[in-house]
């Protein structure tokens, strides 16, 4: 069974501590084990837990982010939050994993996740994604709703929403393709045009510049820009003669 990397958050501000709250809830490989808006009491929850990570403001009153880590040392990754661009440069002198400048979307809190080295990222391959799911904004203000990823056959794109299909059901979400891309795993789902992102198990057809579902409802194109990875995947699947 994977081992999620532990986390800790340092923030004097509330309001950056529950988005990142939320962003961490997201992700299959993390968990959350302690919030902290003093550093200094943040620095005791990093070692009562062992925590793995820390995501860490740089401007704070009692000790700023610099301090934090130089306390810190290495035995813990680091992924700096703060909503001033000139400590980009300071993040790289120090070592630290990445740098967000606030307000970030869930996609780049994502790509700075999965540059943790080692990672433990999410082995789907050999699991059963049964019980996955996600929990996605609805069109209905303050409404959330589970969706099963093996229940999903593919996602489109819809304006400022996007649409996930099952077979004859769809549902309507508030979010962004890339929003979506970034979290559906890899190993199971493939965006191939900029409107749609198809899962592999659902496919039944490949033929020239569209893929087809076992409906037969459904033709789904093959976006230029996507072709190529599409079928290079598609070749390791291939059984030749």
């Amino acid at each position: 069974m994977m081992r999620k990397m532990k986390c800790v958050v340092i923030d004097d501000e509330q309001p950056a501590i529950n988005v990142l709250e939320k962003y961490i809830q997201q992700m299959p490989n993390l968990q959350l084990v302690g919030t902290a808006t003093n550093p200094l009491v943040g620095i005791e929850m990093v070692n009562q837990h062992k925590a793995d990570l820390v995501f860490l403001d740089i401007q704070m009153d009692e000790m700023n982010g610099i301090d934090v880590m130089q306390i810190l040392g290495e035995r813990v990754h680091v992924i700096l939050c703060t909503a001033y661009s000139e400590f980009a440069a300071i993040s790289y002198d120090l070592d630290a994993v990445d740098y967000l400048l606030k307000p970030f979307a869930f996609s780049r809190f994502v790509k700075a996740v999965n540059r943790i080295p080692n990672i433990e990222k999410r082995d789907l391959n050999n699991a059963d994604i049964s019980d996955d799911y996600i929990f996605v904004k609805t069109e209905q203000k303050g409404r959330m709703i589970k969706v099963n990823l093996t229940d999903i056959c593919y996602v489109e794109a819809k304006n400022n929403y996007v649409s996930f299909h099952n077979g004859d059901t769809q549902t309507l979400v508030y979010a962004t393709m890339k929003e979506i891309e970034a979290i559906l795993p890899e190993s199971h789902f493939m965006r191939i045009h900029r409107s749609y992102i198809v899962a592999f198990s659902k496919i039944s057809l490949v033929e020239h510049k569209y893929i087809s579902f076992a409906n037969g409802h459904e033709k789904i194109p093959i976006g230029k820009n996507y072709k190529k990875i599409f079928t290079e995947i598609m070749k390791g699947k291939l059984l030749s003669r």
